[in-house]
């Protein structure tokens, strides 16, 4: 009688801790792209400073090798439903998920184009974070483009 009851205890933990690990897994998805929606609209919005914060740069490019570079591209962030579509989003672990997703970006003097990519997102500080690099490859910054604003930052 006893060995029962104690199988039956185990199944049923298994089964409550199964159902609340696939909530949390469900939770920590849309809380991630949640996260990734916000850095497409910072994006927009060319509130750069907003998104250099949402962003991981590498350790020798900081904040004036992302500026400098933003400002010259070419793509933004299209506008409302064209932003995000198709979106899988895969919980790797608590703090990092792939979103996989068309992306729809206003290139200039051509219309909306569409990207669909994975976007590997990690939690940090308990904000969404994307690569910096991917940000500025998706922008396609050229150099040879008048920049979109200049932009000055006070010298901390």
């Amino acid at each position: 009688m006893m060995r029962r009851t104690l199988r039956s205890a185990l199944l049923l933990l298994f089964l409550v801790s199964g159902s609340a690990v696939a909530d949390s897994r469900g939770l920590i998805a849309a809380e991630a792209q949640q996260g990734f929606k916000e850095i497409l609209e910072l994006w927009r919005a060319e509130n750069y400073e907003g998104l250099f914060t949402r962003l991981e740069p590498p350790p020798d490019k900081g904040w004036l090798y992302f500026a400098q570079r933003i400002v010259y591209g070419a793509r933004i962030p299209a506008c409302c439903w064209e932003m995000l579509q198709d979106v899988t989003v895969t919980v790797l672990d608590p703090d990092k998920v792939m979103i996989s997703a068309r992306v729809g970006f206003e290139v200039e003097g051509v219309g909306t184009r569409f990207v669909v990519r994975d976007f590997m997102v990690r939690r940090s500080g308990g904000l969404w974070k994307l690569p910096q690099q991917v940000v500025l490859d998706l922008a396609d910054y050229s150099f040879q483009r008048i920049p979109r604003k200049v932009y000055e930052r006070p010298m901390e």
